[in-house]
Protein backbone atom coordinates (compact mmCIF):
# COMPACT_ATOMS: atom_id res chain seq x y z
CA UNK A 1 0.00 0.00 0.00
CA UNK A 2 1.08 3.53 -0.72
CA UNK A 3 1.30 5.96 2.05
CA UNK A 4 1.25 9.47 2.64
CA UNK A 5 1.19 12.12 5.65
CA UNK A 6 -0.59 15.56 5.47
CA UNK A 7 0.93 17.92 8.07
CA UNK A 8 -0.71 21.43 8.95
CA UNK A 9 0.09 23.71 11.11
CA UNK A 10 -1.41 26.94 11.86
CA UNK A 11 -0.92 29.27 14.78
CA UNK A 12 -2.51 27.19 17.49
CA UNK A 13 -2.43 23.65 16.24
CA UNK A 14 -0.41 21.02 14.48
CA UNK A 15 -2.17 18.12 12.66
CA UNK A 16 -1.19 14.77 11.07
CA UNK A 17 -3.30 13.07 8.68
CA UNK A 18 -2.33 9.72 7.37
CA UNK A 19 -3.83 8.05 3.90
CA UNK A 20 -3.53 4.80 1.92
CA UNK A 21 -3.67 3.79 -1.52
CA UNK A 22 -4.06 0.06 -1.99
CA UNK A 23 -5.34 0.26 -5.76
CA UNK A 24 -5.43 3.45 -8.12
CA UNK A 25 -7.57 6.10 -7.09
CA UNK A 26 -8.61 5.07 -4.38
CA UNK A 27 -7.61 6.51 -0.99
CA UNK A 28 -8.51 5.13 2.40
CA UNK A 29 -7.82 7.58 5.93
CA UNK A 30 -5.62 5.45 8.02
CA UNK A 31 -4.73 7.68 11.55
CA UNK A 32 -4.60 10.88 12.45
CA UNK A 33 -3.32 13.38 15.14
CA UNK A 34 -3.76 16.51 16.68
CA UNK A 35 -1.70 18.64 19.09
CA UNK A 36 -2.31 22.08 20.54
CA UNK A 37 1.79 24.59 19.73
CA UNK A 38 1.67 28.33 20.03
CA UNK A 39 2.98 30.02 17.26
CA UNK A 40 1.25 33.06 18.03
CA UNK A 41 3.18 36.13 17.37
CA UNK A 42 4.41 38.99 19.75
CA UNK A 43 2.95 42.01 18.38
CA UNK A 44 6.59 43.82 18.71
CA UNK A 45 8.81 42.01 16.70
CA UNK A 46 6.68 39.39 14.78
CA UNK A 47 9.50 36.73 15.48
CA UNK A 48 8.67 32.94 16.29
CA UNK A 49 10.58 32.78 19.59
CA UNK A 50 12.72 29.96 20.59
CA UNK A 51 10.34 28.03 23.23
CA UNK A 52 7.59 28.31 20.40
CA UNK A 53 10.18 26.81 17.75
CA UNK A 54 11.45 24.08 20.02
CA UNK A 55 7.47 23.05 21.40
CA UNK A 56 6.62 22.72 17.97
CA UNK A 57 9.28 20.39 16.87
CA UNK A 58 9.25 18.37 19.82
CA UNK A 59 5.35 17.56 18.51
CA UNK A 60 6.28 17.43 14.63
CA UNK A 61 9.25 14.37 16.27
CA UNK A 62 6.19 12.76 17.75
CA UNK A 63 4.87 12.90 13.94
CA UNK A 64 7.78 12.00 12.46
CA UNK A 65 7.69 8.67 15.05
CA UNK A 66 4.33 8.02 13.79
CA UNK A 67 5.31 8.26 10.04
CA UNK A 68 8.11 5.55 10.61
CA UNK A 69 5.09 3.62 12.45
CA UNK A 70 3.24 3.87 9.14
CA UNK A 71 6.38 3.43 6.89
CA UNK A 72 5.07 6.57 5.43
CA UNK A 73 7.35 8.01 2.24
CA UNK A 74 6.21 11.08 0.92
CA UNK A 75 4.66 13.98 2.98
CA UNK A 76 2.98 17.17 2.66
CA UNK A 77 3.48 19.87 4.92
CA UNK A 78 1.18 22.71 4.82
CA UNK A 79 2.02 25.75 7.34
CA UNK A 80 -1.43 27.76 7.18
CA UNK A 81 -0.41 31.63 8.20
CA UNK A 82 -2.47 34.42 7.08
CA UNK A 83 0.13 37.52 5.60
CA UNK A 84 -0.49 39.89 8.40
CA UNK A 85 -0.08 36.51 10.98
CA UNK A 86 3.82 35.35 9.08
CA UNK A 87 6.72 35.35 10.93
CA UNK A 88 9.88 37.01 10.21
CA UNK A 89 11.76 34.02 10.66
CA UNK A 90 9.03 31.76 9.18
CA UNK A 91 11.65 30.63 6.51
CA UNK A 92 14.28 30.11 9.36
CA UNK A 93 11.63 27.61 11.40
CA UNK A 94 11.05 25.94 8.16
CA UNK A 95 15.10 24.76 7.58
CA UNK A 96 14.85 23.88 11.23
CA UNK A 97 12.08 21.60 10.86
CA UNK A 98 13.59 20.10 7.84
CA UNK A 99 16.69 19.78 9.14
CA UNK A 100 15.39 18.07 12.87
CA UNK A 101 12.11 16.55 11.69
CA UNK A 102 12.49 15.73 8.07
CA UNK A 103 9.62 17.68 6.99
CA UNK A 104 9.54 20.11 4.18
CA UNK A 105 7.00 23.04 5.22
CA UNK A 106 5.48 25.43 2.58
CA UNK A 107 2.97 28.45 3.19
CA UNK A 108 0.36 27.84 0.43
CA UNK A 109 -1.26 30.82 -1.09
CA UNK A 110 -5.02 32.05 -0.33
CA UNK A 111 -5.64 30.70 -3.83
CA UNK A 112 -4.05 27.07 -3.81
CA UNK A 113 -5.95 26.70 -0.05
CA UNK A 114 -9.18 27.58 -1.88
CA UNK A 115 -8.66 25.46 -4.54
CA UNK A 116 -7.72 22.20 -2.22
CA UNK A 117 -10.43 23.34 -0.03
CA UNK A 118 -13.18 23.01 -3.45
CA UNK A 119 -10.74 19.88 -4.66
CA UNK A 120 -11.47 18.02 -1.30
CA UNK A 121 -15.36 18.88 -1.56
CA UNK A 122 -16.42 18.66 -5.18
CA UNK A 123 -14.80 15.27 -4.66
CA UNK A 124 -16.11 14.05 -2.15
CA UNK A 125 -19.88 15.01 -1.98
CA UNK A 126 -22.65 14.90 -5.02
CA UNK A 127 -22.94 18.67 -4.44
CA UNK A 128 -22.31 20.16 -8.68
CA UNK A 129 -23.10 23.48 -7.40
CA UNK A 130 -22.77 24.75 -4.21
CA UNK A 131 -21.47 27.67 -1.75
CA UNK A 132 -19.00 26.52 0.38
CA UNK A 133 -18.15 28.51 3.75
CA UNK A 134 -14.30 27.25 5.34
CA UNK A 135 -13.74 29.00 8.73
CA UNK A 136 -9.83 28.65 9.91
CA UNK A 137 -8.67 30.18 13.05
CA UNK A 138 -7.20 33.21 11.43
CA UNK A 139 -9.25 33.37 8.53
CA UNK A 140 -12.64 32.56 6.54
CA UNK A 141 -12.87 31.31 3.11
CA UNK A 142 -15.87 31.64 0.64
CA UNK A 143 -15.96 29.46 -2.64
CA UNK A 144 -18.93 29.78 -5.00
CA UNK A 145 -18.66 26.89 -7.78
CA UNK A 146 -21.40 26.02 -10.25
CA UNK A 147 -21.14 23.47 -12.67
CA UNK A 148 -18.07 21.93 -11.12
CA UNK A 149 -16.00 25.38 -11.82
CA UNK A 150 -15.29 27.54 -9.64
CA UNK A 151 -17.00 30.82 -10.08
CA UNK A 152 -16.24 33.23 -7.07
CA UNK A 153 -13.69 32.38 -3.87
CA UNK A 154 -12.08 34.49 -1.16
CA UNK A 155 -10.26 34.35 1.63
CA UNK A 156 -10.84 36.93 4.67
CA UNK A 157 -8.10 37.33 6.76
CA UNK A 158 -10.45 36.82 10.28
CA UNK A 159 -10.99 34.00 12.20
CA UNK A 160 -12.54 33.32 15.96
CA UNK A 161 -8.75 33.93 17.51
CA UNK A 162 -7.87 36.91 15.01
CA UNK A 163 -11.59 38.31 16.65
CA UNK A 164 -11.01 37.50 20.19
CA UNK A 165 -7.61 39.49 20.04
CA UNK A 166 -9.61 42.44 18.44
CA UNK A 167 -12.29 42.33 20.90
CA UNK A 168 -11.12 40.44 24.13
CA UNK A 169 -13.97 39.41 26.47
CA UNK A 170 -11.66 40.27 30.03
CA UNK A 171 -11.72 43.91 29.04
CA UNK A 172 -15.04 44.68 26.98
CA UNK A 173 -17.35 42.41 28.74
CA UNK A 174 -18.87 39.39 26.33
CA UNK A 175 -21.87 41.31 25.60
CA UNK A 176 -20.44 44.06 24.14
CA UNK A 177 -17.41 42.42 22.86
CA UNK A 178 -19.83 40.13 20.70
CA UNK A 179 -21.84 42.66 19.88
CA UNK A 180 -18.62 44.31 18.05
CA UNK A 181 -17.37 40.68 16.74
CA UNK A 182 -20.77 40.75 14.81
CA UNK A 183 -20.86 44.00 13.55
CA UNK A 184 -17.03 43.38 12.27
CA UNK A 185 -18.22 40.11 10.30
CA UNK A 186 -20.85 41.71 9.13
CA UNK A 187 -18.87 44.71 7.49
CA UNK A 188 -15.82 42.42 6.34
CA UNK A 189 -18.76 39.91 4.64
CA UNK A 190 -19.81 43.04 2.57
CA UNK A 191 -16.93 43.16 0.70
CA UNK A 192 -17.94 40.30 -1.10
CA UNK A 193 -20.89 40.94 -2.78
CA UNK A 194 -21.14 38.10 -4.67
CA UNK A 195 -22.22 36.59 -1.61
CA UNK A 196 -25.58 37.21 -1.83
CA UNK A 197 -26.22 36.86 -5.68
CA UNK A 198 -25.38 33.16 -5.29
CA UNK A 199 -28.19 31.25 -6.48
CA UNK A 200 -30.34 30.23 -3.86
CA UNK A 201 -30.68 26.63 -5.20
CA UNK A 202 -27.20 26.27 -4.90
CA UNK A 203 -25.54 23.53 -1.70
CA UNK A 204 -24.59 25.51 1.13
CA UNK A 205 -21.54 23.71 2.48
CA UNK A 206 -20.02 24.42 6.24
CA UNK A 207 -16.43 22.86 6.36
CA UNK A 208 -14.07 22.57 9.19
CA UNK A 209 -13.28 22.33 12.95
CA UNK A 210 -16.27 24.45 13.78
CA UNK A 211 -18.71 23.60 11.29
CA UNK A 212 -18.39 19.82 13.26
CA UNK A 213 -18.48 21.15 16.43
CA UNK A 214 -21.84 23.18 15.69
CA UNK A 215 -23.22 19.58 14.30
CA UNK A 216 -22.60 18.16 17.19
CA UNK A 217 -24.27 20.49 19.22
CA UNK A 218 -27.08 20.89 16.93
CA UNK A 219 -27.82 17.36 16.73
CA UNK A 220 -27.68 17.02 20.77
CA UNK A 221 -30.21 20.41 20.65
CA UNK A 222 -32.02 17.95 18.30
CA UNK A 223 -31.81 14.31 20.23
CA UNK A 224 -31.20 13.41 16.22
CA UNK A 225 -30.98 9.65 16.29
CA UNK A 226 -27.91 9.42 13.81
CA UNK A 227 -24.14 10.10 15.48
CA UNK A 228 -22.67 11.76 12.34
CA UNK A 229 -21.33 15.07 11.87
CA UNK A 230 -20.98 14.83 7.95
CA UNK A 231 -24.17 15.84 5.70
CA UNK A 232 -25.94 16.90 8.67
CA UNK A 233 -27.85 19.80 8.26
CA UNK A 234 -28.17 22.59 10.24
CA UNK A 235 -31.02 24.99 10.51
CA UNK A 236 -30.07 29.12 10.34
CA UNK A 237 -32.63 28.80 13.17
CA UNK A 238 -30.62 26.45 15.38
CA UNK A 239 -27.08 28.02 14.99
CA UNK A 240 -28.63 31.06 16.11
CA UNK A 241 -30.38 29.60 19.09
CA UNK A 242 -26.90 27.83 19.90
CA UNK A 243 -25.17 31.06 19.52
CA UNK A 244 -27.23 33.12 21.66
CA UNK A 245 -27.41 30.63 24.38
CA UNK A 246 -23.28 30.14 24.43
CA UNK A 247 -22.76 33.54 23.92
CA UNK A 248 -24.49 34.27 27.26
CA UNK A 249 -22.78 32.22 29.49
CA UNK A 250 -19.73 32.60 31.56
CA UNK A 251 -17.17 31.77 28.78
CA UNK A 252 -13.70 33.00 29.78
CA UNK A 253 -10.79 31.69 27.66
CA UNK A 254 -10.00 28.90 29.96
CA UNK A 255 -13.44 27.66 29.74
CA UNK A 256 -14.03 24.00 27.78
CA UNK A 257 -16.93 22.77 26.37
CA UNK A 258 -17.84 18.89 26.69
CA UNK A 259 -18.25 16.71 23.46
CA UNK A 260 -16.62 19.38 20.80
CA UNK A 261 -13.14 19.35 19.23
CA UNK A 262 -12.21 23.11 19.96
CA UNK A 263 -10.92 23.09 23.34
CA UNK A 264 -12.01 26.54 23.94
CA UNK A 265 -15.35 27.88 24.54
CA UNK A 266 -14.66 31.58 23.64
CA UNK A 267 -12.94 30.62 20.28
CA UNK A 268 -16.06 28.29 19.49
CA UNK A 269 -18.54 31.00 20.16
CA UNK A 270 -16.47 33.51 18.61
CA UNK A 271 -16.58 30.79 15.26
CA UNK A 272 -20.18 30.85 15.71
CA UNK A 273 -20.64 34.55 15.64
CA UNK A 274 -18.67 34.15 12.09
CA UNK A 275 -21.29 31.23 11.05
CA UNK A 276 -24.21 33.54 11.52
CA UNK A 277 -22.87 36.39 10.06
CA UNK A 278 -22.52 34.23 7.11
CA UNK A 279 -25.60 32.44 7.19
CA UNK A 280 -27.35 36.40 7.05
CA UNK A 281 -24.63 37.30 4.42
CA UNK A 282 -25.93 34.50 2.33
CA UNK A 283 -29.36 34.63 2.79
CA UNK A 284 -29.93 31.22 3.97
CA UNK A 285 -31.81 28.78 6.15
CA UNK A 286 -30.10 26.06 6.22
CA UNK A 287 -26.28 24.36 5.87
CA UNK A 288 -25.00 20.80 5.34
CA UNK A 289 -22.30 20.26 7.26
CA UNK A 290 -18.75 18.70 5.25
CA UNK A 291 -15.97 17.00 7.56
CA UNK A 292 -13.62 16.84 4.65
CA UNK A 293 -11.82 19.98 2.81
CA UNK A 294 -8.42 21.00 2.32
CA UNK A 295 -6.48 17.98 3.95
CA UNK A 296 -8.71 15.84 1.37
CA UNK A 297 -8.00 18.03 -1.66
CA UNK A 298 -3.94 17.59 -1.19
CA UNK A 299 -4.50 13.74 -0.97
CA UNK A 300 -6.48 13.56 -3.86
CA UNK A 301 -3.66 15.15 -5.82
CA UNK A 302 -1.66 12.80 -5.11
CA UNK A 303 -3.53 9.35 -5.24
CA UNK A 304 -6.38 11.12 -8.10
CA UNK A 305 -4.33 13.88 -9.81
CA UNK A 306 -6.33 13.94 -12.58
CA UNK A 307 -8.51 15.84 -10.08
CA UNK A 308 -6.23 18.35 -10.50
CA UNK A 309 -7.87 19.39 -14.42
CA UNK A 310 -11.34 17.61 -13.87
CA UNK A 311 -13.34 16.84 -10.63
CA UNK A 312 -15.01 13.08 -10.68
CA UNK A 313 -17.64 12.90 -12.34
CA UNK A 314 -19.42 10.30 -10.52
CA UNK A 315 -18.84 10.90 -6.38
CA UNK A 316 -21.09 7.73 -4.92
CA UNK A 317 -18.97 5.34 -7.31
CA UNK A 318 -15.60 6.91 -6.38
CA UNK A 319 -17.26 6.49 -2.71
CA UNK A 320 -18.22 2.58 -2.88
CA UNK A 321 -14.97 1.97 -4.60
CA UNK A 322 -12.83 2.95 -1.60
CA UNK A 323 -14.77 0.82 0.32
CA UNK A 324 -14.34 -1.95 -1.28
CA UNK A 325 -10.97 -1.60 -2.33
CA UNK A 326 -10.10 -4.19 0.31
CA UNK A 327 -11.86 -7.15 -0.71
CA UNK A 328 -10.90 -9.71 -2.92
CA UNK A 329 -10.80 -10.04 -6.86
CA UNK A 330 -13.29 -12.63 -6.45
CA UNK A 331 -15.68 -10.44 -3.91
CA UNK A 332 -15.02 -7.44 -5.97
CA UNK A 333 -16.01 -8.78 -9.50
CA UNK A 334 -19.20 -10.34 -7.28
CA UNK A 335 -20.31 -6.89 -5.60
CA UNK A 336 -20.12 -5.70 -9.71
CA UNK A 337 -22.04 -8.73 -10.24
CA UNK A 338 -25.09 -8.07 -7.92
CA UNK A 339 -24.72 -4.06 -8.64
CA UNK A 340 -25.23 -4.75 -12.40
CA UNK A 341 -28.19 -7.35 -11.96
CA UNK A 342 -30.23 -5.29 -9.34
CA UNK A 343 -30.12 -2.52 -11.72
CA UNK A 344 -31.24 -4.43 -14.15
CA UNK A 345 -33.52 -5.98 -12.12
CA UNK A 346 -34.73 -2.77 -10.92
CA UNK A 347 -35.22 -1.24 -14.51
CA UNK A 348 -37.44 -4.42 -15.82
CA UNK A 349 -39.81 -4.77 -13.01
CA UNK A 350 -40.31 -0.55 -12.67
CA UNK A 351 -43.54 -0.97 -13.79
CA UNK A 352 -44.59 -2.91 -10.59
CA UNK A 353 -42.44 -1.12 -8.03
CA UNK A 354 -43.24 2.36 -9.52
CA UNK A 355 -40.45 4.00 -7.01
CA UNK A 356 -39.25 7.54 -8.17
CA UNK A 357 -35.29 7.63 -9.54
CA UNK A 358 -34.39 9.01 -5.88
CA UNK A 359 -34.33 5.55 -4.85
CA UNK A 360 -31.25 4.28 -7.70
CA UNK A 361 -28.70 5.41 -5.20
CA UNK A 362 -29.83 3.62 -2.44
CA UNK A 363 -30.30 0.67 -4.65
CA UNK A 364 -26.87 1.43 -6.02
CA UNK A 365 -25.11 1.79 -2.38
CA UNK A 366 -27.08 -1.29 -0.72
CA UNK A 367 -25.80 -3.75 -3.83
CA UNK A 368 -22.26 -2.85 -3.75
CA UNK A 369 -22.11 -3.41 0.19
CA UNK A 370 -25.14 -6.07 0.25
CA UNK A 371 -22.74 -8.57 2.05
CA UNK A 372 -20.87 -5.75 4.51
CA UNK A 373 -21.37 -7.31 7.61
CA UNK A 374 -18.88 -10.20 6.53
CA UNK A 375 -16.78 -8.03 7.40
CA UNK A 376 -17.96 -8.78 10.58
CA UNK A 377 -18.72 -12.41 10.84
CA UNK A 378 -19.59 -14.42 7.82
CA UNK A 379 -22.22 -16.85 9.42
CA UNK A 380 -25.59 -14.72 9.86
CA UNK A 381 -23.89 -11.28 7.74
CA UNK A 382 -27.55 -9.81 7.14
CA UNK A 383 -27.66 -9.29 11.02
CA UNK A 384 -24.28 -6.94 10.87
CA UNK A 385 -24.35 -5.28 7.50
CA UNK A 386 -26.93 -2.62 8.83
CA UNK A 387 -24.35 -1.68 11.35
CA UNK A 388 -21.12 -1.72 9.22
CA UNK A 389 -23.39 0.08 6.40
CA UNK A 390 -24.20 2.97 8.79
CA UNK A 391 -20.50 3.19 10.01
CA UNK A 392 -18.82 3.89 6.32
CA UNK A 393 -17.87 6.92 5.18
CA UNK A 394 -19.40 6.63 1.55
CA UNK A 395 -18.81 10.10 -0.52
CA UNK A 396 -21.89 11.19 -2.20
CA UNK A 397 -24.79 9.90 0.35
CA UNK A 398 -26.79 12.07 2.74
CA UNK A 399 -27.76 10.67 5.98
CA UNK A 400 -31.35 9.37 4.40
CA UNK A 401 -29.71 7.45 1.52
CA UNK A 402 -27.00 5.83 4.13
CA UNK A 403 -29.59 4.99 6.76
CA UNK A 404 -32.19 3.40 4.19
CA UNK A 405 -29.27 1.85 2.30
CA UNK A 406 -28.38 0.32 5.54
CA UNK A 407 -31.94 -1.15 5.68
CA UNK A 408 -31.91 -2.72 2.67
CA UNK A 409 -28.83 -4.61 3.31
CA UNK A 410 -29.97 -6.27 6.36
CA UNK A 411 -32.90 -7.87 4.18
CA UNK A 412 -30.35 -9.86 1.72
CA UNK A 413 -29.79 -13.31 2.92
CA UNK A 414 -32.07 -13.65 5.15
CA UNK A 415 -32.92 -10.76 7.93
CA UNK A 416 -36.14 -8.46 8.49
CA UNK A 417 -36.21 -4.68 9.51
CA UNK A 418 -35.75 -4.27 12.83
CA UNK A 419 -39.23 -1.97 14.23
CA UNK A 420 -36.83 -0.62 17.24
CA UNK A 421 -34.17 0.87 14.70
CA UNK A 422 -37.04 1.88 11.96
CA UNK A 423 -38.96 3.54 14.64
CA UNK A 424 -35.84 5.27 16.07
CA UNK A 425 -35.36 7.11 12.13
CA UNK A 426 -38.79 7.81 11.98
CA UNK A 427 -37.71 11.80 11.65
CA UNK A 428 -36.09 11.05 8.80
CA UNK A 429 -38.25 8.12 6.80
CA UNK A 430 -41.55 7.53 5.76
CA UNK A 431 -44.06 5.29 5.02
CA UNK A 432 -42.88 5.38 1.27
CA UNK A 433 -39.47 4.50 2.13
CA UNK A 434 -40.69 1.67 3.90
CA UNK A 435 -42.48 0.19 1.28
CA UNK A 436 -39.05 0.88 -1.04
CA UNK A 437 -36.66 -1.07 1.25
CA UNK A 438 -38.79 -3.77 1.21
CA UNK A 439 -38.87 -3.68 -2.62
CA UNK A 440 -34.84 -3.19 -3.09
CA UNK A 441 -34.44 -5.79 -0.56
CA UNK A 442 -36.03 -8.02 -2.91
CA UNK A 443 -34.31 -7.10 -5.81
CA UNK A 444 -30.99 -6.79 -4.48
CA UNK A 445 -31.89 -10.41 -2.89
CA UNK A 446 -32.18 -11.94 -5.82
CA UNK A 447 -29.55 -10.58 -7.93
CA UNK A 448 -27.08 -11.87 -4.88
CA UNK A 449 -28.84 -15.22 -5.58
CA UNK A 450 -28.34 -15.06 -9.59
CA UNK A 451 -24.39 -14.40 -8.75
CA UNK A 452 -24.12 -16.88 -5.48
CA UNK A 453 -21.17 -18.63 -7.21
CA UNK A 454 -20.29 -15.29 -8.00
CA UNK A 455 -18.43 -16.05 -11.40
CA UNK A 456 -21.16 -13.64 -13.00
CA UNK A 457 -22.86 -16.73 -15.48
CA UNK A 458 -26.37 -14.80 -15.65
CA UNK A 459 -25.72 -12.26 -17.57
CA UNK A 460 -28.76 -10.90 -18.28
CA UNK A 461 -32.87 -11.26 -17.41
CA UNK A 462 -35.75 -10.06 -19.30
CA UNK A 463 -38.64 -10.01 -17.47
CA UNK A 464 -42.04 -10.59 -18.09
CA UNK A 465 -45.36 -9.43 -16.65
CA UNK A 466 -48.22 -11.63 -17.51
CA UNK A 467 -51.77 -11.58 -15.33
CA UNK A 468 -50.61 -12.29 -11.88
CA UNK A 469 -47.14 -13.85 -12.12
CA UNK A 470 -43.49 -11.91 -13.17
CA UNK A 471 -41.61 -14.75 -15.40
CA UNK A 472 -37.76 -14.02 -15.79
CA UNK A 473 -36.07 -15.41 -18.53
CA UNK A 474 -32.04 -15.34 -17.04
CA UNK A 475 -29.18 -15.53 -20.40
CA UNK A 476 -26.67 -17.56 -19.42
CA UNK A 477 -22.88 -18.23 -19.92
CA UNK A 478 -22.64 -21.77 -18.07
CA UNK A 479 -24.63 -23.66 -15.93
CA UNK A 480 -27.65 -21.68 -14.45
CA UNK A 481 -29.82 -24.44 -12.72
CA UNK A 482 -28.61 -23.75 -9.50
CA UNK A 483 -28.65 -20.16 -9.42
CA UNK A 484 -32.38 -20.32 -10.51
CA UNK A 485 -32.88 -22.98 -7.80
CA UNK A 486 -31.57 -20.09 -5.21
CA UNK A 487 -33.09 -17.18 -6.83
CA UNK A 488 -36.41 -18.77 -6.38
CA UNK A 489 -36.72 -19.25 -2.81
CA UNK A 490 -37.00 -15.32 -2.93
CA UNK A 491 -40.40 -16.19 -4.44
CA UNK A 492 -42.44 -16.04 -1.41
CA UNK A 493 -40.77 -12.02 -0.50
CA UNK A 494 -41.47 -11.52 -4.12
CA UNK A 495 -45.20 -12.18 -3.97
CA UNK A 496 -45.20 -10.58 -0.47
CA UNK A 497 -44.00 -7.12 -2.11
CA UNK A 498 -44.94 -7.49 -5.62
CA UNK A 499 -48.09 -9.24 -5.44
CA UNK A 500 -47.21 -11.20 -8.27
CA UNK A 501 -45.97 -14.96 -8.66
CA UNK A 502 -42.75 -15.60 -9.70
CA UNK A 503 -41.46 -17.78 -12.00
CA UNK A 504 -37.95 -18.27 -13.79
CA UNK A 505 -36.51 -20.14 -16.99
Amino acid sequence: MEKIAVITIDTYSAKLIIAGSEKPETFSLLDSEVEQVNLGLDQEDHFLKKPQIDECIRVLKDFRRICEMHSVKKSFAIANFDEEMKPKNLYSFFDEVFATCGFRFEALSPEEQNNYIYSGIINTYDLPKGLISCITPNSVHLIEYNRRNVVNSVKMSFGPITLLKMYPLETLGAEKAFAKIEKYVETQLSDAPWLSAVDPEFAFIGSGLYYTDLAKMARKLLKYPLDRDDCFAVSKDDATKIYSQLKSMDISSGKKLKGIEENRADVFVAGLAIICGVFAAAKREKITIASRGMVEGVILSEFVPATAEKPISDVVGFGLANNIVSLSDLEKTHSDNVYNLSMLLFKQLRVLHKLPRGYVKILRIASVLHDAGKRVNYLNYFKYSYDVVLGLDIFGADHRELVLAAFVTSLVGGGDISVEKWVKYKDLLSEEDLDAVKKLGVIVSLAESFDRTKNGVVVDINCDILGDSVIMKTVAVGESEYLIRKALECGKEFEKNFHKKLEIL
